[in-house]
């Protein structure tokens, strides 16, 4: 191609006119790199170099020129005026011995402002470099060289964006390269995004020069420069919004990137292993950043580049030339289970490593799980009520007698309670002495067998619920008034599994649930129409039902509970009746309101030293402070010492609008 294009030339007696002249001149620039060296092509025209030495010395005594560059290292000198065109090859002769090969102007030396993908080496020859405008979204291929260079001057950039880009977009995957100049060029008033997957590199100078603003600057490569890998000095003040950077720790070689003037606005570091992560030094820093590791919120993912890994580890010297942190923000967080701090390198002054280690459970996951464990814990609360206030109010009694005025009864009772639902399967034992005619005294034990309770919660009886009840009728056929005082006893073991919520631990305490119910019951009973007896009553009942307070172990971040209490003073008013179906079958049924006079509980609260912010629970937010009682059965004399007897008893329960039913079954005998 180029004896073709310099055919006209190598002919001595012929001559050429400057318009040919400039014609042959961008012929020459357009030629790429795959063409063949000009020096190969022309050498069998020359009949000795000393002819050529004449020929080239005449010429430069004898005409004006123009600058022709055919390479980086490389340029020619054309005739300005019409001359002897054997001038002319001699100078494209020149060129062959200084030229190895010819690239073209990127992208034909005209500004982009559109898609282009740049797939072959190209060169700015100090005329202009691959420039972006306003629109441009640049994409160079890898493998492919930009280049550009010059001892001084502006043409001289490998890669310009115009002052009057309002946006841009620059994906680099080869190489950016000049030797004098700026790699990367952004003029004052420009705007750009630039990812960088491959090298950017200016010997002398900057590897990037920003006077402008990058929105957003990726580098996954190599950013390097002579006076530092960016120059981000004032002409006004530049930014550089968002800087994620991988180049610095890659196994044991450590080339981070230099930064001059401004700090960006943010930087994200990103970390691939324990032995690759970006460091950033800034010894002559200006303004502040904020820091965070890259896929982190606050950090937004640019497509190709995954969000950092991270596991428990010290990543070193992520930021040098930092006397302190004061113009730093970020310095601690979490990201991915762990959490993250800037702390001082042992060994480099001015320097600062990422310590990263587990996260632990955070302030509000754990929260989240105190507030769930309380409502698991009421249910457990309610159980304890139920138990008690059936056994006083209802059927633990004993009242069939013979000669000797004793009483036994054995069976078993069964109870479901709903929101949470938990439910508690116990035998019974009940006592009767009569010890005048008017007055009985009696006992209770009642020995829990089986207990479902709410997930995370196991119960279990310290010592069974007991009590003891007296008696006072005004007849012997215990008609007319009746006074009755009873009490309930119980201590309950209870191990408490707080559920895993987001980064809370798995924490398991034990403690001790303690109940005490104490009766006052005052009734009067009186026939009616034979068959029935009616009994309307009044009473009073005391409860305490009390969690001791306890700690959680085997786990790093334990929580202390306090104790916990719920004291109620209730009034009750009902009615109770039995109504003889046969001589030996008869009906009960009873249906009452209770209120509660006084009822307070203390808040559930966790706290721990490792984990700040944490409050306490209300566990009375919603008390039903007016609620129903009722219960319906039966029982049947198999002889006239001897019973059985069925009963299913109704209550509603104080918090959360839960119900119980409870069935008790016995066999009484009297002795």
């Amino acid at each position: 191609m180029l004896l073709k294009l310099f055919g006209n030339i190598a002919k001595p007696r012929s001559k050429i006119s400057i318009e040919k002249l400039t014609s042959l001149k961008y012929q020459v620039l357009a030629m790429n790199q795959s063409q063949a060296v000009i020096e190969s092509k022309l050498n069998h025209h020359l009949s000795n170099k000393l002819r050529f030495t004449q020929l080239f010395t005449h010429a430069l005594m004898h005409t004006r020129a123009l600058s022709l560059s055919l390479s980086q290292r490389a340029s020619i000198k054309i005739l300005t005026n019409n001359a002897d065109s054997r001038f002319l090859w001699m100078f494209a002769f020149l060129a062959s011995m200084h030229t190895e090969q010819a690239y073209a102007l990127c992208n034909g030396g005209v500004t982009v402002t559109s898609t282009v993908v740049v797939s072959a080496n190209c060169n700015g020859s100090n005329i202009k470099g691959l420039t972006l405008n306003t629109g441009a979204d640049v994409t160079i291929n890898s493998g492919v060289t930009v280049s550009n260079d010059a001892g001084f001057g502006v043409n001289g950039r490998a890669v310009v964006v115009l002052s009057t880009s309002t946006s841009a977009s620059l994906v680099n995957n080869g190489s950016i390269y000049t030797y004098n100049q700026w790699g990367l060029w952004n003029q004052a008033g420009g705007n750009v995004s630039v990812v960088n997957y491959g090298q950017i590199t200016g010997v002398v100078r900057y590897g990037i020069s920003n006077q402008g603003t990058i929105t957003s600057l990726t580098n996954v490569g190599s950013i390097t420069g002579g006076f530092g890998s960016i120059g981000n000095n004032p002409s006004p003040i530049p930014s550089i919004n968002v800087f994620n950077n991988l180049q610095g720790q890659s196994g044991s070689l450590s080339t981070p990137v230099t930064l001059s003037g401004y700090l960006p606005l943010s930087y994200n570091i990103i970390i691939q292993n324990p032995s690759t992560y970006g460091q950033l030094s800034a010894p002559s820093q200006l303004g502040g950043m904020a820091f965070n590791i890259y896929g982190n919120a606050g950090t937004t993912l640019v497509s190709g580049v995954n969000a950092s890994t991270i596991t428990a580890n010290r990543y070193l010297n992520v930021l040098k030339g930092f006397s302190s942190l004061s113009s730093v923000t970020g310095i601690n967080g979490t990201y991915s289970g762990y959490r993250y701090s800037l702390v001082a390198n042992e060994l480099l002054a001015n320097s600062w490593d990422l310590l990263v280690f587990l996260a632990g459970p955070s302030m509000t996951d754990t929260q989240a799980s105190i507030r769930n464990s309380a409502q698991k814990l009421r249910g457990v609360f309610n159980a304890a009520a139920i138990s008690s206030n059936f056994a006083n109010m209802n059927t633990y009694d004993c009242n069939l007698f013979d000669s000797k005025g004793m009483c036994i009864s054995g069976g078993g009772r069964f109870t479901a309670v709903d929101n949470p639902d938990s439910s508690s399967t116990s035998a019974v034992l009940v006592l009767g002495y009569k010890a005048t005619p008017n007055v009985r005294i009696g006992g209770f034990f009642d020995q829990n067998v089986n207990s479902i309770a709410p997930t995370g919660i196991k119960v279990s009886n310290k010592n069974p619920l007991m009590g003891a009840f007296v008696v006072w009728n005004q007849h012997a056929d215990s008609l007319g008034y009746q006074v009755k005082l009873a009490n309930a006893y119980q201590d309950k073991n209870i191990k408490t599994t707080r559920n895993v919520i987001g980064t809370s631990e798995l924490g398991t305490g034990s403690t001790n649930l303690n109940t005490q119910s104490y009766v006052g019951e005052l009734s009067y009973a009186f026939s009616y129409e034979d068959k029935t007896l009616v009994r309307p009553y009044l009473a009073l009942r005391h409860t305490s039902i009390k969690q001791d307070s306890y700690t959680e172990s085997d786990i790093s971040t334990p929580l202390s509970y306090a104790s916990l209490t719920d004291r109620s003073i209730t009034g009750l008013v009902g009615l109770k009746l039995n109504y003889a179906l046969t001589s030996k079958a008869t009906l009960t049924a009873s249906l009452g309101i209770e209120h509660d006079l006084e009822h307070s509980v203390d808040k559930y609260s966790g706290t721990s030293t490792g984990i700040s912010g944490l409050t306490s629970e209300n566990f009375n937010d919603s008390i039903k402070r007016t609620r129903t009682v009722a219960s319906a059965g039966a029982y049947y004399a198999v002889s006239k010492n001897q019973r059985i007897l069925g009963d299913v008893y109704y209550q509603q329960l104080p918090f959360q609008s839960t119900g119980s039913t409870t069935a008790y079954f016995n066999y009484m005998i009297g002795l």
